[in-house]
C-alpha cells in the first residue's frame, strides 16, 4: 500500500484513467438510480422504526385535522439535535401528503448519501473510483435498516458538505471554507448530532494529514487544524442546552458481547449467510488494498475510516439517550475506507480485477437488497389489513410477539401501529418517550403503564422473560379496564389463542390477530 497526498491532483486532460467512464454525469444518475432501488419497489420502506415514524409524522403535521389524536398526543418544535426527518417530512407534506412524504424522505436521504459518497471520492482522487461504489451498499447497513433516518440523512449531508469544503479548500478560499463548515455544520447537527460529528472527524482527519505530509511542528499543526475547523464548534452550545434540558450526557451500556454481534452486522438486512459473506468479501477487498501496490490509500480519509473504527469500540451502547450509538458508525469506517481508496496505476491486471469486483459488489448488493427489501414488505402487507377494520379514532394496543433469540432478518413489525396512527387516528402504544429524543408527547395516564415505547414488545410464552420484555400473557394480564378499544398482536402468534375477555376477534385481519372490545352486555352474551 502507497499513501496518497492529502488532495490527488485531477488527472490530465487526454491521460488514460482506469474506469474513467464512472466520472460521467450520466453513469453517475444511472448509479443512483440504482442507488435507491431498493425503495422504489416498495411502499413504506420495511425498516424496523420507520412505521413508528410514520406516526409522528402524522401528529407533526395532520394533528390539527385529526380529532382522534388531539387527546393522546401533542408535538412541540424544539432545536435539538434530531430533527432531519421531522423537518423534510414538513417540506414535502403540503406536495406529497403524509405517506409520499415519508417515501420521498427515505428516497432523498439514500439518494444523497451514495452521492456524497461519490463526491468525496471525487474531490479527494480527481473522479470516481469503482471503490466509491462499493461504499454505497454500507448506507444500507444495520443503522439505516433499524430505521435510523434522521441519523442516515445527517450523515449524508456530512458526505456531501465534507465535499464542498475540501473544493473550496482545493480552489484556495479558505476564508469561505470557514463560512461554510459554520453554516453547514449548525443545519446538520439540527438534522441529527452524529452527523455534525461526522463532519467535524472527516475535516479534521482531512488537516490532520495535511500537518503529518508537510512535518509541521505539534502546537503549530494544532493552531491550524483549530484556525480550519473551529467554526464546527458553534452548535455546541444549544447541545449543551438541548441535553441540560433532557438526558443529559447520559452514555451507558459498553459491552464487549454487543461489539461482537455489531462486527459481524454491518450489512444485516435479511439472509444472514450471504450478508456474512458480503462483509467477509468487504474485508478480503479491503485487505488487498492494503497490501496492494496497485491502489493507494488518501491520507485524510484513510484516518477518517480509522478514528470511526476506534470511536465504534470506544463508545458505549447508549449516548445522549440514543441507543445503538456504536453500532451506528460500523458502516460508514467500511464506506470511508472503500472511498479512500485510488488507482495508483493504470494498467495493472490486479487493479482492474479488483476494480470490477468492487462494482459487481456495488450491483449484487442492491439487487439483494432490493429482493430483500420486497420479502420484508409482503410481511408488512399481509399484516397491515387489521388497520381497515379499526374505526377512526381506536384506542389499540399493540403488540409485536417476539421469538425466544433474535433472528438475524429485520423485524419489519415492530412498529407497524405507527401506520394505524397515520390511517386511522388511532391512539397506540408503541412512540418513543426518552427525554429530548424527538418533540412528540404521549397524554393518557389511564392506559399506563401501555402508554410508549417498549411496551408494544413481548415474548413467546415458551421464552424466558426480561425486565422488558414480559411474555404475551403477563402483559394481556396486566392491561387497564376499559381503556383500550382494540388489541392488535403481530408477529410469533398463536393463531388459535382465544380471545382475551372483553374481547371478540375480529375476522379478516390479516397475518396478525386483532381484538374488538365489547359491552358488558354482549360478554354475557358471548358466555
Amino acid at each position: 500500500m502507497t499513501q496518497a497526498p492529502p488532495l490527488s491532483p485531477a488527472p490530465q486532460p487526454g491521460a488514460r484513467i482506469p474506469f474513467g467512464w464512472l466520472d460521467r454525469w450520466p453513469v453517475i444518475v444511472l448509479v443512483l438510480i440504482a442507488s435507491i432501488a431498493p425503495l422504489l419497489v416498495v411502499g413504506i420502506a420495511p425498516l424496523t422504526d420507520l412505521y413508528g415514524h410514520l406516526g409522528r409524522f402524522a401528529v407533526q403535521t395532520e394533528l390539527a385535522q385529526r380529532p382522534g389524536l388531539q387527546p393522546y398526543f401533542t408535538y412541540e418544535w424544539k432545536l435539538i439535535g434530531n430533527l432531519g426527518g421531522d423537518i423534510l417530512v414538513e417540506l414535502l407534506h403540503p406536495l406529497l401528503g403524509l405517506e409520499g412524504a415519508v417515501r420521498a424522505t427515505v428516497m432523498i436521504t439514500q439518494g444523497l448519501g451514495a452521492l456524497g459518497l461519490l463526491l468525496v471520492s471525487r474531490e479527494v482522487h480527481g473522479r470516481v473510483t469503482p471503490f466509491a461504489l462499493a461504499a454505497i451498499p454500507m448506507i444500507y447497513g444495520f443503522p439505516f435498516n433499524y430505521g435510523f433516518i434522521n441519523y442516515a440523512l445527517s450523515m449524508a449531508l456530512a458526505l456531501l458538505a465534507f465535499a464542498a469544503w475540501l473544493r473550496l479548500r482545493k480552489t484556495g478560499r479558505h476564508r469561505a471554507a470557514q463560512v461554510w463548515l459554520a453554516v453547514a455544520g449548525a443545519a446538520i447537527w439540527i438534522a441529527h448530532t452524529y452527523g455534525w460529528a461526522f463532519l467535524g472527524l472527516l475535516a479534521g482527519s482531512t488537516m490532520l494529514a495535511e500537518v503529518w505530509t508537510q512535518r509541521t511542528r505539534p502546537v503549530q499543526a494544532v493552531i491550524r487544524i483549530l484556525a480550519a475547523c473551529w467554526p464546527l464548534l458553534l452548535p455546541v452550545i444549544p447541545m449543551v442546552i438541548w441535553r441540560a434540558e433532557s438526558a443529559g450526557a447520559a452514555m451507558s451500556g459498553w459491552a464487549w458481547q454487543y461489539k461482537l454481534i455489531w462486527l459481524m452486522s454491518p450489512l444485516r438486512t435479511y439472509w444472514r449467510d450471504f450478508d456474512m459473506a458480503s462483509l467477509g468479501f468487504v474485508l478480503m477487498l479491503l485487505g488487498w488494498a492494503l497490501a496492494s501496490r496497485n491502489v493507494r490509500f488518501e491520507r485524510g480519509v484513510g484516518i477518517a475510516a480509522a478514528l470511526c473504527m476506534v470511536f465504534f469500540l470506544a463508545l458505549p451502547f447508549r449516548v445522549f439517550g440514543s441507543a445503538f450509538a456504536d453500532m451506528r458508525l460500523l458502516p460508514y469506517a467500511l464506506a470511508v475506507a472503500f472511498v479512500a481508496i485510488a488507482p495508483a496505476s493504470t494498467r495493472k491486471r490486479a487493479l482492474m480485477i479488483g476494480g470490477g469486483l468492487a462494482i459487481a459488489f456495488f450491483g449484487v448488493r442492491m439487487a439483494t437488497t432490493t429482493a430483500a427489501y420486497m420479502a420484508l414488505d409482503r410481511q408488512v402487507q399481509a399484516a397491515i389489513p387489521a388497520i381497515d377494520k379499526l374505526p377512526e379514532g381506536a384506542r389499540v394496543v399493540f403488540f409485536s410477539v417476539k421469538p425466544c433469540r433474535t433472528r438475524w432478518a429485520l423485524a419489519p413489525l415492530d412498529h407497524l401501529s405507527g401506520a394505524a396512527m397515520a390511517r386511522k387516528s388511532a391512539f397506540v402504544n408503541d412512540q418513543w418517550q426518552q427525554p429530548g429524543v424527538n418533540p412528540l408527547k404521549v397524554h393518557f395516564p389511564a392506559a399506563e403503564p401501555f402508554v410508549r415505547d417498549p411496551s408494544h414488545l413481548v415474548l413467546r410464552e415458551e421464552c424466558a422473560e426480561a425486565p422488558s420484555r414480559p411474555r404475551l400473557s403477563r402483559s394481556l394480564s396486566r392491561l387497564p379496564r376499559g381503556v383500550f378499544t382494540h388489541i392488535w398482536i403481530v408477529g410469533e402468534i398463536d393463531r388459535a389463542m382465544p380471545a382475551p375477555t372483553g374481547y371478540v376477534a375480529v375476522p379478516g385481519a390479516g397475518s396478525g390477530l386483532l381484538f374488538e372490545a365489547v359491552s358488558g352486555a354482549d360478554q354475557a352474551a358471548a358466555r
